[in-house]
């Protein structure tokens, strides 16, 4: 794609229009898949987080458990030793009927056996700890203390990602809260019922979790490297398929500039070969689109034929990575079309004529019941309302503004949109206002930047090229088109038409 054939212009031209193409379609498939993989990170830490919260929840179980019974009994030996904290309680100590010799472990001391069982068998530690421990091995490390702290001033949990010898582990603590049963052992210390006496901290390994991620990484990325060496092979064939018939173009032009200069009919046959050449000159656009589209079906059927003959094969997983592939390639397939109508409204001529926007409007309108009789919205569109431009051109900003309304309305029953006219600073300005979820006007700098979106994809699909298309056409009918809104009460876009 280096070589440009001298000076041609439109070798030129070509060049840089399919370097565009290049440099957004890798920025189109970079900027997906940081959000894909940013998205795998926020799902690790989720799992992380629910498996820390489902251990916490175990030991607070197991905790009211032995609360509620005031602690239990269990032989002395050499790892159950009596606990000295528990020396003030006259009946630590007993002697069964049988003569076997049983000290008292009360909740604390019972919690903490079973933590270090629980880690000998999944790894996973848990630790009761405080500001203020009644046994010094329970004192905090230096992130427990900073947790401890923050659960002090009202924070309801604590977490974070740290590194502890040299290995990742998810951090996770809740407050240990005072209790009646807690009272025989810390009563002393001052406590009541109701207080924060410490923290359970919980530490999850993220090795498993990490090597998850790492695996969904790679397949994504491969997923991705996949269809962009498809896309700029497709970009590549486009390119030099169109410089071959430019080349051949080029020729001809020559040949028939030196046909002039000998003979005047020849310009007939110029005038042919120059209008088969601009035919192939708009051809471009679309063999791109083509070129494009082809690679993108591929990957649709094929992982539609995965989805319907692999089914009982895959996963719920691997069944949620081809319903991601299949959305992204209809979303692109819906950005190739805007794309293109973007780009034809530079190529088009405006033909100024007199124009009824308000039968435009009244068609559009029609056209929105029957394509969706379900929704119950109502129009309120001026009559009478004419203007000077090009009427295909002025249909499309209706189209795209009524579509827009339509498609913020969505979340509501019933609704109203309407087309006017009112009068700013001496100039008539049409307007289209809808009661759907509106914007903030913080972002509103944003609403006609190509591929700008102010709702999410989920919310309200869409590629955020309706309202730039709306903008161009509008400058060049020598207007102006912006937007009002409110959240939740709806939006209002203006425009201004001098003619052209």
């Amino acid at each position: 794609m280096m070589d440009l054939g001298g000076d041609n212009k439109t070798l030129r031209a070509f060049y840089l229009i399919s370097l565009v193409i290049s440099i957004g379609f890798t920025l189109l498939i970079a900027c997906s898949l940081a959000l894909i993989f940013r998205y795998e990170r926020v799902e690790v830490m989720a799992l992380a987080r629910n498996e820390a919260a489902s251990t916490f929840n175990k030991d607070q179980a197991f905790r009211s458990w032995a609360t509620m019974h005031g602690g239990v009994y269990v032989p002395m030996t050499a790892n159950t030793p009596p606990n000295p904290y528990l020396s003030h309680i006259p009946e630590r100590d007993i002697t069964s009927p049988s003569g076997r010799r049983l000290t008292l472990m009360n909740p604390a001391y019972m919690m903490k056996q079973a933590m270090m069982v629980y880690h000998d068998l999944y790894g996973i530690t848990g630790h009761i700890t405080s500001l203020n421990p009644l046994n010094p091995d329970n004192a905090p490390d230096a992130w427990e203390r900073k947790a401890l702290e923050a659960l002090s001033r009202g924070e309801k949990e604590v977490t974070e990602v740290a590194e502890l010898n040299g290995s990742s582990y998810f951090r996770f603590m809740k407050p240990m809260i005072t209790q009646d049963g807690c009272l025989k052992c810390h009563g002393l210390q001052g406590y009541k019922k109701g207080d924060i006496r410490g923290g359970v901290g919980v530490m999850v390994p993220m090795a498993p979790y990490q090597a998850l991620e790492k695996r969904n990484k790679i397949f994504i990325g491969l997923s991705f490297l996949f269809v962009w060496s498809l896309g700029m092979t497709a970009i590549g064939f486009g390119y030099v398929k169109a410089r071959s018939g430019i080349l051949e173009q080029q020729k001809g032009e020559d040949e028939i500039r030196r046909l002039n200069a000998v003979l005047e009919q020849r310009v007939i046959e110029r005038t042919a070969q120059l209008t088969a050449a601009n035919k192939e000159l708009e051809a471009f656009a679309y063999s791109i689109s083509h070129d494009l589209r082809a690679p993108l079906r591929s990957i649709d059927g094929f992982s539609l034929a995965l989805q319907e003959e692999y089914r009982e094969k895959l996963d719920d997983e691997g069944g949620d990575y081809l319903n991601r592939v299949r959305a992204a390639t209809q979303r692109m397939g819906q950005l190739i079309d805007d794309l293109l109508q973007l780009s034809r409204l530079n190529r088009s001529e405006t033909n100024i004529v007199p124009v009824d926007l308000s039968r435009i409007a009244r068609e559009v309108a029609s056209e929105l019941r029957n394509a969706h009789p379900e929704r119950r919205i109502s129009f309120r569109i001026a009559e009478g309302l004419n203007a000077a431009g090009d009427p295909n051109l002025l249909r499309v900003v209706m189209e795209n503004l009524f579509a827009n309304a339509w498609k913020f309305t969505g979340e509501k029953e019933e609704g109203t949109i309407e087309f006017g006219v009112t009068d700013i600073d001496g100039k008539s300005t049409y307007f289209v206002r809808d009661e759907g979820v509106g914007f903030d006007m913080a972002y509103s700098d944003k609403l006609f930047a190509p591929f700008q979106r102010l709702h999410g994809y989920d919310e309200f699909p869409g590629t955020g090229i309706g309202l730039s298309i709306v903008q161009r056409i509008i400058h060049r009918h020598g207007g102006e088109v912006w937007g009002v809104g409110e959240v939740g009460k709806g939006a209002t876009f203006y425009f201004t038409l001098n003619g052209g």
